[in-house]
């Protein structure tokens, strides 16, 4: 929220995307600065403007210029989208660096709205006192993959298995503003898939999956392929492992809530195992209060020296001495009245440490139930292929690709003859659907890179596809690609469903699903050449 007191308007305003750590709290009573309008946030643009300790309206379109504010003094910045941006716009303000400086967006209109006409302010000043705060509240969450699977008709194909994937999330570069409605044609396929088969039956039985987390560097396909390639020894100890932390740390809570320093004459643990847990708990807690207090240190010693700075530095780095010395004491005996009173204080947070701990244990262990079940249903048949759409509906058609942005191969990898059958039976089967549905071109031959053109010449963008875990994992994976398509609105505040090319999308899914079927009826896909397996 954005408050300009002189004119008794409050505005609300929408974080964005920058990076690990944000959107990020900016608690009351806030950020207390003057206004001001930094056009594209250019040097030149600053230049005579006060910068230092104000609030920028920065235009969108302005690269990394958010860097140059920081660097000069400003404390947040709050873009100003003239409508219709890219999602390159966004993408370029992403920094890897954990730099908490707020950002936030809001409409044209809206700026228009709040502050008039703000671009013929004198000297940039639209405002001289406004106040910004957020609240951003994070949470866990569990998404899911949803799969089911189409049972194959043929007697001697239905115990062979066709997968096929999409994803059903959107990203959100915006908080909040992400219709997704052209990054949805994937999904929309999926679905129109599922009617298809129910309608035209497959020869082999063939595996649906809507996955999630696909903005997270394709969570939820890791996920999926990790279960059917861990090998099942793995698989088992990481549940006894997880089920063992699990019993080790309800043990540990119990004897953290008997426990009691509150005496003079308290005496330690009698046997060496209950020391050791409780011992354990207490030290994790000890270093978190440690370095909690080493940080105020470093900041307070990279300050101005006064007395009273002086004071603070010296009781800190007491605290932290005490804290030092409780950690490499073997037992609890012979405690201090201080040493007594810190350990009192840090009992509780200890136990909500563990009790974090014992809640993620036990969701772990609930996710490997999970990967187990998916797994011993699809060990259940012979897996020829894996396909994952990434399918958008603004290109001139689409293509199979078994490479794509999320893993940086060596050049020299080259997977055209293990692919060449499935390529084969793909572009046959594309020419007959084709020919019947009247859509020429539509499928294009981009499974078999060659020198004149490259399987990245169909990308006007860079994505991560969810073919390259697949093949990555020694499968027949491959990702079919809408073709010479930017995905300019995807994340954006744009992809709404007005800008979806429908027809196009129609068509694209026609040719999809049956060429999907034409895959599942043909009676060999490879020539048992596989990928090579490359997860370590």
């Amino acid at each position: 929220t954005l408050i300009l007191s002189n004119r008794n308007k409050s505005i609300e305003l929408r974080p964005i995307r920058g990076n690990a750590v944000t959107p990020q709290t900016v608690r009351h009573p806030g950020i207390s600065a003057t206004l001001v309008y930094a056009g594209r946030g250019e040097l030149r643009d600053l230049n005579g403007k006060q910068v230092d300790n104000s609030i920028l309206l920065m235009e969108l379109d302005s690269g990394k210029n958010w860097l140059h504010a920081a660097n000069l003094g400003a404390q947040a910045v709050v873009y100003i989208d003239r409508g219709e941006s890219p999602k390159q716009f966004f993408k370029e303000k992403l920094e890897l660096s954990p730099l908490q400086f707020p950002r936030f967006w809001m409409s044209l209109a809206e700026a228009e709205k709040a502050f008039g006409n703000f671009e013929k302010a004198p000297n940039g000043l639209v405002e001289a006192e406004a106040q910004l705060f957020s609240q951003i509240n994070w949470q866990m969450a569990i998404s899911e993959n949803i799969y089911c699977f189409v049972e194959g008709t043929d007697p001697e194909l239905k115990e062979r298995l066709i997968m096929v994937e999409a994803f059903y999330d959107s990203t959100a570069a915006v908080a909040g503003l992400s219709p997704g409605a052209d990054e949805a044609v994937s999904i929309a396929t999926l679905l129109e898939l599922a009617r298809y088969l129910k309608e035209n039956p497959p020869q082999r039985t063939v595996l649906l999956i809507a996955s999630s987390g696909h903005a997270q560097a394709l969570a939820g396909m890791r996920e999926m392929i990790w279960s059917i390639c861990a090998r099942s020894k793995d698989m088992r100890k990481l549940k006894k492992t997880f089920k063992a932390l699990v019993k080790k740390t309800r043990k540990t809570i119990k004897l953290l809530k008997s426990v009691s320093f509150d005496s003079a004459n308290t005496r330690g643990p009698a046997d060496e195992e209950t020391t050791r847990l409780l011992k354990e708990a207490i030290d994790e807690r000890l270093k978190t209060e440690s370095d909690r207090v080493s940080r105020s240190l470093m900041h307070l010693r990279l300050e101005n020296r006064d007395k009273a700075n002086t004071e603070k530095i010296e009781k800190l780095a007491a605290e932290r001495l005490l804290l030092k010395r409780l950690m490499f004491s073997s037992d609890y005996t012979d405690l201090s009245a201080e040493d007594r009173r810190v350990l009192t204080q840090l009992i509780p947070k200890a136990i909500e440490d563990q009790s974090a701990i014992l809640s993620d244990a036990r969701r772990h262990a609930r996710e490997i139930d999970d990967a187990r079940s998916f797994r011993s249903q699809v060990k259940a048949y012979d897996l020829d292929a894996a396909v994952s759409l990434h399918l958008s509906s603004h290109g001139d058609g689409f293509g199979a690709f078994n490479y794509g942005w999320m893993f940086p191969f060596r050049p020299r990898i080259n997977r055209t003859a293990i692919y060449s059958k499935l390529d084969q039976v793909l572009r046959q089967g594309a020419e007959q659907i084709v020919d019947a549905l009247g859509h020429s071109g539509m499928y294009k031959d981009s499974l078999r890179p060659s020198r004149r053109r490259s399987w990245q010449s169909y990308f006007l963008d860079q994505p991560p596809l969810g073919g390259e875990l697949t093949a990555l994992a020694g499968v027949h994976g491959l990702t079919f690609v809408t073709t010479h398509d930017a995905r300019a609105r995807w994340g954006t505040p744009y992809d709404k469903p007005e800008y979806v090319d429908a027809a196009f999308a129609l068509k694209q899914s026609a040719v999809v699903c049956r060429l999907i079927e034409h895959v599942a009826r043909t009676p060999r896909l490879h020539d048992d050449i596989f990928p090579r397996f490359g997860y370590s």
